[in-house]
């Protein structure tokens, strides 16, 4: 069960239904996006997908509403059957597996399909320990990686620019679970937030197969957060190098490799994974 360290506002929550499902990725080693859902409950102080609202012309501020996409799953069926094949990211601009998702069982039913066109591979992002009820469903899936974004160890900066979302622990506990199970797994560690490097990366140890690191992209969004003492490291223009370096030195001995968004991100299809 999530662990939440903050109750959410009352969202707006509605049903729709959508055309398609599967849309083009320009993102390297990533063909497809899927996305069960349009907002986030989770509404990450820092996220860069609040531009979905302005998009689609809702006025509630990110984090507040959630459109499910209640025939997501019939309409993949019907795209994997004329689309090429290629890896299909869940998700890029929305969490597959908030806290809607477990009554709603969008995502899931969309593995599911999935899981019938083995032709195509799949890669999971999520913050949510919700992932973890699927354990059962990865393991009929032929080329599958779930990632689980934990951008620090700390708890006190996770309550506030994540106030919504699991406990760490609870996160890295559900990562340790799936890899037990024999699903590929990853540590999506972005935007670099505050955090003690060494011990965040000794907590990874036997829960991921590799790390992918990001910095901070959209530091305006959290700038007065920022301003707490001994938070402002975090703008260093040496502190992704800081980070590399600890997480390389504590992960590399267990062969975990050790990438970052960017010039080192590894390819589609090679062995460690993309994200």
């Amino acid at each position: 069960m999530d662990t939440m360290a903050a109750a959410s506002p009352l969202p707006e929550i509605r049903s729709v239904t959508v055309k398609s499902v599967l849309s083009r990725s320009g993102i390297s080693g990533i063909d497809y996006s899927l996305n069960p859902y349009i907002g986030c409950l989770f509404g990450c102080r820092y996220c860069y997908a609040d531009f979905v609202a302005r998009y689609r012309g809702r006025t509630e501020p990110w984090g507040t509403f959630v459109d499910i996409k209640s025939n997501a799953p019939e309409m993949l069926r019907r795209e994997l059957g004329r689309r090429a094949p290629g890896r299909v990211s869940l998700s890029l601009v929305t969490d597959p597996y908030q806290g809607v998702e477990r009554e709603a069982r969008i995502t899931r039913r969309c593995l599911e399909a999935l899981a019938e066109a083995p032709a195509f591979a799949v890669s999971i992002l999520t913050r949510s320990t919700l992932v973890a009820r699927d354990a059962d469903l990865f393991g009929r899936m032929p080329d599958i990686e779930v990632g689980m974004s934990v951008p620090t160890g700390d708890d006190a900066v996770r309550r506030i620019t994540e106030p919504r979302a699991p406990a760490i622990e609870a996160r890295l506990a559900a990562l340790r679970r799936l890899k037990a199970a024999g699903v590929r797994t990853y540590a999506f560690v972005g935007p670099l937030l505050p955090m003690d490097p060494r011990d965040l990366a000794r907590r990874l140890l036997g829960a991921v197969d590799w790390v992918l690191l990001d910095r901070l992209n959209y530091s305006w969004k959290i700038r007065d957060l920022l301003r707490r003492p001994g938070w402002s490291r975090v703008l260093a223009p040496d502190w992704l190098a800081e980070v590399r370096g600890a997480f390389a030195e504590e992960l590399a001995p267990a062969g975990i490799a050790c990438h970052y968004v960017g010039r080192e991100a590894p390819s589609a299809g090679a062995e460690g994974g993309r994200r």
